[in-house]
């Protein structure tokens, strides 16, 4: 799947991206794949795949996009 990070906490290391169906799929240094958080940002183009948790959507094997496609993301960053 493909998406941008809309809300980023880079202090405690996790994020969220909407998925498709409107849900948001979080995710934390675990799910990074190839990546830092320190070099995300809200509104960066991902590529993930998605997975249900036992409490919520998750977005596993999260890694930039090379050649996004722009979409506009609204969120919070700390």
């Amino acid at each position: 799947m493909r998406g941008s990070v809309t809300r980023l906490n880079k202090k405690i290391g996790c994020g969220f991206i909407p998925s498709e169906d409107g849900f948001e799929a979080y995710f934390d240094l675990s799910s990074l794949e190839g990546i830092d958080i320190q070099t995300l940002s809200i509104g960066k183009a991902v590529e993930y795949q998605e997975h249900f948790g036992s409490e919520r959507l998750r977005a596993a094997r999260v890694r930039v996009m090379s050649n996004p496609q722009s979409k506009s993301a609204v969120g919070s960053e700390k």
